[in-house]
């Protein structure tokens, strides 16, 4: 279930997040489009979220997609069809997400092919939870140097804080 060699598939799974996380940094400042969704969706999304939070959703998301994708549905469906249903899952709103919907494809190839590679899902779901981890950690990071806040890592503003910052206290 695992696949043959644990720190083989860690490490491959590690190496791959790297370079998925590099890809997007990239792809994000070379298309516009993904900055206007970005903006967008952060105060959804990770604007107001503690970092373990956005920890915990990485592992969950995972974890989870990488057992039913490639730990239940490639092995009976094939790598191309449970990549498309991947990308499938992945669909925004609207047209302009199209863009994240191609990424997951491509993305469930490459998880899909690491599970090939070592027979099983600690390589991918490695490399799936630490793209999202690290990719939720770098995203509220840029929010928050943008926005100039210096809350710290794990708290959130209170209400009292909130109160005093509008001058309302």
């Amino acid at each position: 279930m695992l696949g043959d060699s644990g720190f083989f598939s860690l490490a491959l799974g590690a190496f791959t997040a790297c370079g998925t996380v590099v890809l997007g940094v990239v792809l994000y400042r070379l298309l516009p489009v993904l900055r206007v969704i970005s903006d967008e969706l952060a105060p959804l999304l990770v604007d107001g979220a503690r970092a373990r939070d956005l920890i915990l959703v990485a592992v969950i998301s995972g974890v989870g997609e990488e057992a039913l994708f490639r730990g239940a549905l490639q092995p009976i469906l094939g790598i191309l069809v449970t990549s498309l249903l991947f990308g499938a899952l992945h669909v925004g709103p609207d047209r302009r997400y199209l863009i994240w919907t191609v990424w997951a494809v491509g993305a469930g190839f490459l998880f899909g092919a690491l599970y090939e590679w070592t027979g099983g899902l600690l390589a991918p779901a490695t490399a799936h939870v630490l793209h999202n981890a690290a990719t939720l950690l770098l995203w509220k990071r840029s929010r928050r140097k943008r926005s100039g806040a210096h809350e710290d890592e794990g708290s959130r503003e209170t209400p009292e804080k909130d109160v005093a910052a509008r001058g309302e206290g």
